[in-house]
């Protein structure tokens, strides 16, 4: 299409052409000027042909002077746009095949781009790059020093170095250009994460708490995550500081309750201070809060050991106020299980647990059916469930409890961990679940010895024919 207008426009013109060639051969008069000692005359529309070839042959002779005088210039600005694309290319590639881990290609592509690259930071860029690819962290960590001075480089330069001196084992150094970023007010978070992940590795856990702060000034975090990773570390730090300081424990537990009531170990640990001070009463609150937001068996367990030799009637009850705080919970129904078998109510207790074992018959309840069959007199049933809990499969919250009753009992790369999972995902770790570590055996108190508040009825073995008080399914051998 654009071919015929063309076409068409060069046709325009002879046409024009014509006519103005028609138009002056037609005017009438004569120009005449002297030659020598003679008078020349020339038709006047000839006279403003040749007018028009002159001016034209004018201007092309000043085309061509006026190109000869640039000819230099433009030579030059070629030159420098060929260096130029071929330091583009070199930096793309020299990228690329660092990005690609061709260590040798990269720094081959390096040293071509600085001899042709006229910006510092895309030359000083790709050297870090490259001394990347090639494991030198000492020279990243210089190429990237050099780029904090340019203009526009900083923040990518104290990013690298905090990365490559970390990389090279030297955590105060990357500790130091981490704080150096967080201090631009930038609306990058990486200064924040990184500085965080250094305090929350080495167990700094004040250090952590003030970066946090910061990020939540700048509003570098949700909130969700602010308060969750926050109550993480004021438990950490609560159980790491020396007893002679319990009072600031005290306070940094309470803080991590507050900021979080669904974790936890917060409530067991905040209730297991308030109980060794023998404010039971408050201990018990705690524990119905935590219960409340998330129930835990830790929570139950402590909460049987309250008050040392307590009666079963007190014990009873503290458990029902925990199942009242959340009672459709799968935790509050195997509690409730629990406080009919230390009242004798085997059957109600038999029932309660085949209802759960239907949902997911783990470890834990296949020992707790044991326990009340047996209370009710079917040693048969009891030991066939016994037999299935050594096979079924076992409850990461319930290994949260070693045999000793203890709960919670994290080391410091444990409560690091922690930080993120449950600080960014909501969840728990259970390193004792992981590693197969044994747990506490299902149905077992750690209370201490109770009053006599009277008897209790004990396990009795079968004395004849036992009927089942549920309907179970017959074996298939």
């Amino acid at each position: 299409m654009s071919r015929f207008f063309l076409f068409v426009f060069v046709l325009l013109l002879i046409a024009v052409g014509a006519v103005l060639a028609w138009w002056a051969f037609s005017l009438p008069g004569e120009v005449t000027f002297p030659v020598g000692q003679e008078i020349v005359s020339i038709r006047s529309g000839i006279a403003a042909i040749l007018i028009l070839v002159f001016g034209g042959l004018i201007a092309l002779a000043w085309w061509i002077a006026t190109g000869l005088l640039v000819l230099p210039g433009r030579i030059s600005k070629a030159q420098r746009l060929a260096r130029t694309r071929k330091a583009n290319a070199a930096l793309a590639e020299g990228l690329l095949a660092a990005e690609g881990g061709d260590a040798k290609a990269a720094l081959r592509l390096a040293k071509k781009a600085m001899r042709h690259a006229e910006d510092e930071r895309l030359k000083l860029l790709l050297e870090a790059r490259a001394a990347e690819a090639n494991d030198d962290w000492a020279g990243a960590e210089r190429a990237w020093g050099l780029l904090t001075r340019l203009p526009g480089g900083q923040l990518a330069g104290l990013r690298g170095a905090a990365t490559a001196a970390s990389a090279r084992g030297d955590p105060l150094t990357a500790e130091t250009r981490a704080r150096e970023a967080l201090e631009l007010r930038s609306d990058a978070d990486w200064p924040f994460n990184s500085l965080f992940d250094i305090h929350v590795a080495k167990g700094d856990w004040d250090k952590a708490l003030e970066t946090l702060v910061l990020a939540e000034k700048r509003d570098l975090i949700e909130a969700l995550h602010l308060k969750r990773r926050r109550a993480v570390l004021y438990t950490a730090r609560g159980l790491a500081l020396p007893q002679a300081e319990k009072p600031a424990a005290q306070k940094s537990l309470a803080d991590a309750i507050r900021s979080a009531p669904d974790f936890p170990p917060a409530a067991y640990h905040g209730a297991r201070f308030l109980m060794m001070d023998g404010k039971a009463k408050a201990a018990q609150g705690v524990l119905e809060l935590g219960w409340k937001a998330r129930p835990h068996p830790a929570l139950a367990q402590l909460s049987r050991r309250l008050v040392p030799q307590d009666t079963r009637q007190h014990i009873a009850a503290r458990l029902e106020a925990l199942i009242e705080m959340n009672p459709n919970h799968r935790e509050s129904r195997i509690l409730a299980a629990e406080i009919a078998m230390d009242s004798g109510s085997w059957v109600e207790a038999i029932r309660s647990l085949a209802l759960l074992v239907e949902e997911n018959p783990t470890g834990r309840l296949c020992l707790l059916m044991e326990r009340a069959l047996k209370g009710y007199g079917d040693m048969e049933e009891a030991n066939r469930w016994g037999r299935m809990a050594a096979s079924a499969s076992r409850e990461p919250d319930w290994s949260d409890i070693d045999p000793k009753g203890n709960a919670f009992d994290f080391d410091r790369a444990g409560w690091s961990r922690m930080v993120y999972t449950f600080g960014d995902v909501g969840e728990l770790i259970h390193p004792r679940y992981e590693s197969y570590g044994r747990e506490m055996e299902a149905g077992r108190v750690l209370a201490l010895p109770m009053a006599d508040d009277g008897p209790v009825a004990p396990p009795r073995a079968a004395t004849g024919q036992v009927t089942p008080p549920l309907d179970y399914a017959p074996d298939e051998d």
